[in-house]
C-alpha cells in the first residue's frame, strides 16, 4: 500500500509546475522584444523547456540543454533546443561568459562529486541577476531519518544507487551562498511521504525541510569571478579531496 502511495505522488519530486511558474515570472521583467536564454542541464526529453516555451504563449525565447543520453538529445533536436553532450563535471559549458537568463538543474547535483567545477560554470554563464533553479533529493527528509533511526542506510543516499552526494536544506543554503556569489531566494520541499496529493501539497507547506525532495531559486550576484575560485580559499578540510578545478579550458561563443 506505501508503495502504491509513493507511486502516485512521484511526480511532485520533480516540482514542474514551479519551475515553470518561477521561470516564467523571471522572464516576465524583461522587455517584450528581448529573447531570453534558458539552459537545462539534465534536461532529459526537454519536457521542463518546452513547458515553459509553450506557457509564455507568443513570447520568443532561447532553449538550450545538455543531455548525455542519444535518445533524449535527438528528441530535444527535434524540438528546437540547441543540445550539448558534455561530461559536466569536467567539461566547460560552451556557452560564453554571462550569456545565460535561466538555469535549471533538477535531480542533478546528488548525482556529481565536482559540485565546485558544477556551480563554478554556473556562476560563469549565468549573467548577474540571473537564477538557477536546483532540485535535490533530500537527505533529512523524514523517511530517511527514519531509517537512520532504525539502523538501515537513508533511501536517498544507497551504496547501491545513483548517488554520490547527500544534501540537507541548511547545509545546501550554507553552502551555496558561500563567497557570495549566489544568494538563494526561494526555497521549497517537494513530496512529503506518504499521503495523497491533496494532503501533500499542505504538508509540503508546513514541512519543507521534512519532504522527500527540495527546490531552491538561486541568483547569481555581481560578485566577480566564478563559484570554483572557493577552493582557493582556506576552508577547514577543503584540501583533503581532490575537487577538479579546470585545466586550459576556452569557453564557447554560441
Amino acid at each position: 500500500m506505501l508503495s502504491s502511495l509513493r507511486e502516485r505522488t512521484d511526480f511532485l519530486h520533480f516540482a514542474s509546475r514551479e519551475i515553470v511558474a518561477w521561470t516564467s515570472e523571471h522572464i516576465r521583467t524583461f522587455p517584450e522584444n528581448y529573447v531570453p536564454r534558458l539552459l537545462d542541464i539534465g534536461m532529459g526529453s526537454g519536457r521542463d523547456l518546452l513547458t515553459i516555451r509553450q506557457a509564455l504563449g507568443k513570447r520568443n525565447v532561447e532553449l538550450l540543454g545538455i543531455e548525455s543520453q542519444p535518445l533524449m538529445i535527438e528528441q530535444g533536436r527535434r524540438n528546437n533546443i540547441q543540445t550539448f553532450d558534455i561530461n559536466i563535471e569536467r567539461e566547460a559549458i560552451p556557452l560564453p561568459n554571462a550569456s545565460i537568463d535561466v538555469v535549471i538543474a533538477n535531480q542533478v547535483i546528488e548525482h556529481l562529486k565536482e559540485l565546485f567545477w558544477f556551480f563554478g560554470e554556473i556562476s560563469r554563464i549565468l549573467k548577474v541577476g540571473g537564477i538557477a533553479i536546483i532540485g535535490c533529493p533530500n537527505l533529512a527528509s523524514w523517511h530517511n531519518r527514519a531509517a537512520l533511526l532504525l539502523g538501515q542506510q537513508p533511501p536517498s543516499a544507497k551504496l547501491l544507487g545513483p548517488h554520490v552526494r547527500g544534501i540537507a536544506m541548511p547545509e545546501f543554503i550554507k553552502f551555496i551562498q558561500y563567497g557570495g556569489y549566489f544568494e538563494v531566494v526561494r526555497r521549497k520541499g517537494s513530496n512529503f511521504y506518504f499521503f495523497p496529493v491533496s494532503i501533500n501539497r499542505v504538508m509540503e507547506r508546513l514541512f519543507p525541510s521534512l519532504c522527500a525532495s527540495m527546490h531552491f531559486v538561486i541568483r547569481r550576484t555581481a560578485k566577480s569571478g566564478t563559484f570554483v575560485d572557493l577552493l582557493d580559499e582556506p576552508i577547514p578540510g577543503i584540501n583533503d579531496t581532490p575537487y577538479y578545478r579546470g585545466s586550459g579550458i576556452r569557453y564557447g561563443t554560441v
